[in-house]
């Protein structure tokens, strides 16, 4: 497979999960339930989730951080080298430039 279409799917595969995660309800509302649990509505005093993980799991531009190391780490080709970093920057930051696209938060 090109490295482009690769690099295209990568971002997009990103992108969904950051929506799917931190956005969406799911059927029957589970990643809403999954969210509650974390702590993700649990604001505090600043306005944020008390807990790491809620404020990880409410943001899709902080999810996509590590969505995307993931998702780098399956699309770099073996041996695994400094492209791994190079990927994993670049599908977050494809991620967030369509999060910003779609603005919807």
């Amino acid at each position: 497979m090109l490295d482009l279409v690769r690099f295209a799917l990568a971002v997009f595969a990103c992108f969904r999960l950051a929506e799917l995660i931190a956005i969406d309800d799911g059927p029957g509302d589970i990643l809403k339930k999954l969210r509650v649990e974390c702590g993700a509505y649990d604001y505090g005093e600043d306005g944020r989730p008390k807990t790491n993980l809620g404020r990880l799991i409410e943001c899709p531009y902080c999810l996509s951080i590590w969505l995307a190391f993931f998702i780098a780490f399956a699309v770099t080709p073996l041996p695994i080298d400094w492209r791994l970093l190079l990927y994993w920057f670049a599908i977050a930051g494809g991620q967030s430039f369509l999060q910003s696209v779609a603005r919807r938060e």
